[in-house]
């Protein structure tokens, strides 16, 4: 990974905008991440750079929230989780980043779409459902390992839940905290996370470290509401432009 005016301008942004991610603003935030860093490197080197980076980051945010958390969401989340990304270390090769990101932006697209315009009472609390949170947390599970990008696939099912917003952020975080646990032996068995990789994981994790702190502060000061309205526009707008990229 040599250091220039590219690295710059694509790895160090990617790698805070995981790290606001990571605060709890939304994991959708981050979508733009992986792209960008494959303008200066292959797609299996920024993945297998990143992963080292978000479970150090994942472990920063898992101790802020380790007592604002979803105990029974998790315990449905978590295995199903588990069973997409063992699909996805199976069948990666067969999947392409762009279809991939597609298929994120087209669920997120309809999901935010039909919250910004069709949904009556924004702040209708939906019911827990087995069924939708295993299949909300399988396709994050595979999206997760195929792209770092289970956010939205999560986002789906937590969101309508409106729990309280630290609640909502402690058990997104413990739930990418195993996501990622789960996929490091599996990188590491297939070559994407080596010595190298994780070197230069080290070289870039106080990027990341700054982003969760712009995104703690953030998080503060913000209203409930707004907190879900902003992270519901987020996954608008990213999942747009990742529709019109691959059309």
């Amino acid at each position: 990974m040599e250091i220039n005016l590219l690295f710059f301008l694509t790895i160090v942004p990617a790698v805070i905008l995981f790290g606001i991610a990571k605060s709890g603003l939304g994991g959708s935030i981050a979508l733009i991440s992986i792209p960008l860093m494959t303008i200066a490197m292959p797609l299996t080197t920024a993945l297998g750079i990143m992963l080292p980076i978000l479970i150090f980051s994942d472990f920063i945010a898992t101790y802020k929230y380790r007592k604002e958390f979803d105990l029974q969401t998790l315990k449905l989340i978590v295995p199903f989780a588990a069973i997409g990304i063992f699909v996805g270390s199976l069948s990666f090769s067969y999947f392409s980043e762009e279809l991939l990101k597609f298929l994120i932006g087209l669920m997120g697209f309809l999901f935010a779409g039909h919250y910004f315009f069709l949904k009556k009472d924004k702040e209708a609390k939906s019911e827990k459902s087995f069924l939708k949170g295993g299949i909300c947390s399988t396709i994050a599970g595979f999206t997760s390992f195929c792209v770092h990008a289970g956010g939205t696939p999560t986002s789906i099912y937590l969101l309508p839940l409106r729990m309280r917003k630290e609640i909502y952020v402690g058990t997104r975080i413990i739930f990418f905290t195993f996501v990622n646990l789960i996929k490091l032996p599996l990188y590491i068995n297939l070559s994407m996370t080596n010595y190298d990789t994780f070197k230069q994981s080290l070289i870039l994790f106080p990027a990341a470290f700054i982003g969760i702190l712009i995104g703690y502060r953030f998080l503060r000061t913000i209203e409930e509401k707004l907190f879900y309205n902003i992270l519901y526009a987020l996954i608008f707008v990213t999942s747009s432009k990742l529709i019109f990229d691959f059309l």
